[in-house]
């Protein structure tokens, strides 16, 4: 990580360039393939009983992950692209970053520390588990490190040490994991989440300390331009936080009462199969395509990206998807086991609804990059409320949990057409 550097694709070093390209392909496989092997190890251990109680608690890790530190990953891309050959306004951003996501840290240590014993009580349904939540509370720190390290390296485009981070961080979390869940099933299982975010902490103080920012010494800074800026992210991760993890939460809740433990887990599985699999595309876009579009600023510049990059992944997913649907009597019980054979009938309801979300992925990560704050609050809180709505009245009209699938295709449509919609006005506008 240094702020001279240079992106790859103008370096003109074809083999640095191939190097970069199979570290990052090589680190994104190995996100996925240590998502699925913990999926295999809860499902095996635990069951679709045990993956169900532990859904609520899978939730709160992943809206930490995405808030810890304020979470201010992607404008940390989008700053440190934009900054990156003004020196002394980027070690002024840094600072300030460094400033803010270790206030919201404390604040969020304290918050967990203080109602750890209420927490417990909700996610776990007893109070016996707080001290999870005291663990959690402070292993969050880790996280907005890591945050900070990843945010700053895809924003000069060092492919390298982001994917090196993750190559190594999934090393060290699978034998963890393996050795957690297989000894203590449930809290072990609740431990290994945690260690699933906070382990990549320990590579990218590594790569920090090897870096020219550990020399530098910059130390933390208060702007209150600064943290206005920064704050729109916050408040964009906070509504993806809410429109997601936490309408999972309503939503798994009102499975458990209405269908009972098993039917949760197996909506659980599909959750976690998902998002093992949408990290590809995620990790993908924030490398390569956010700090493209951070980098434009006329949308004759911006449209033809949009247009490739939904091209790309729309026929990466379609080929992926179609493998998966065809042969998913194999792929399910090897990637779960055969408690979750009820998953073979609703799997086809996910991955439509996932092609439907990969390709509004690209039109989301332009509103990000350009920071459009109200245009992304609208589109979040839309997206959880409706799925939250179809899901609760498909419930309650006796559907079960085929209801909750049908309703995340139908929200995942709606939002594809109207974030096509809403990109074309911009464009037109814009123009």
């Amino acid at each position: 990580m240094h702020p001279a550097s240079k992106p790859i694709v103008s370096s003109g070093n074809r083999r640095r360039a191939l190097i970069s390209a199979a570290l990052t392909t090589l680190a994104q496989i190995s996100k996925i393939g240590v998502g699925f092997a913990f999926i295999k190890l809860v499902a095996v251990y635990l069951g679709a009983e045990g993956m169900g109680q532990l859904g609520h608690f899978m939730s709160v890790v992943t809206i930490l992950s995405l808030l810890a530190g304020g979470g201010i990953v992607n404008g940390l891309i989008k700053y440190v692209a934009q900054y990156k050959g003004k020196p002394r306004q980027f070690v002024n951003m840094i600072a300030v970053s460094k400033a803010y996501s270790l206030i919201f840290c404390i604040l969020f240590c304290f918050f967990g520390c203080v109602f750890s014993r209420y927490i417990s009580e909700y996610i776990f349904k007893t109070p016996e588990y707080y001290w999870i939540v005291v663990f959690l509370s402070v292993a969050q720190f880790g996280f907005a490190f890591t945050n900070l390290v990843t945010g700053i390296s895809n924003g000069l485009r060092d492919t390298k040490t982001y994917a090196k981070i993750q190559i190594v961080g999934n090393i060290l979390v699978l034998p963890v994991s393996w050795i957690l869940i297989q000894g203590f099933h449930f809290i072990g299982a609740a431990l290994s989440m945690v260690f699933f975010f906070s382990l990549y902490s320990i590579p990218a103080m590594y790569f920090y300390r090897k870096s020219i920012f550990s020399k530098l010494l910059i130390g933390f800074r208060y702007e209150k331009e600064g943290f206005k800026r920064l704050l729109v992210f916050t408040l964009m991760a906070l509504v993806g936080a809410v429109s997601v993890p936490l309408v999972e939460i309503v939503i798994r809740e009102q499975l458990i009462e209405h269908v009972g433990f098993v039917a949760a887990g197996i909506w659980q599985a599909s959750i976690k199969l998902s998002s093992a699999y949408m990290g590809f595309f995620t990790i993908f876009l924030a490398v390569y395509f956010m700090p493209m579009v951070s980098e434009k600023n006329k949308v004759s510049e911006i449209t033809p990206l949009v247009f490739k990059f939904m091209k790309m992944v729309m026929a990466i997913f379609v080929l992926g998807g179609s493998i998966f649907f065809l042969f998913r009597s194999y792929i399910i019980p090897l990637l779960l086991s055969a408690e979750f054979i009820d998953l073979e009938a609703l799997i086809k309801y996910q991955l439509l609804a996932d092609l439907f979300r990969v390709t509004t992925y690209v039109v989301s990560f332009v509103v990000v990059a350009k920071a459009a704050l109200k245009i992304y609050l609208f589109s979040e809180l839309s997206q959880g409320l409706v799925f939250c709505g179809l899901s609760l009245a498909f419930l309650k009209s006796g559907l079960g949990v085929e209801g909750v699938f049908i309703a995340n295709l139908l929200m995942n449509m709606l939002y594809f057409f109207v974030s096509i919609v809403g990109f074309m006005i911009y464009r037109r506008r814009s123009k």
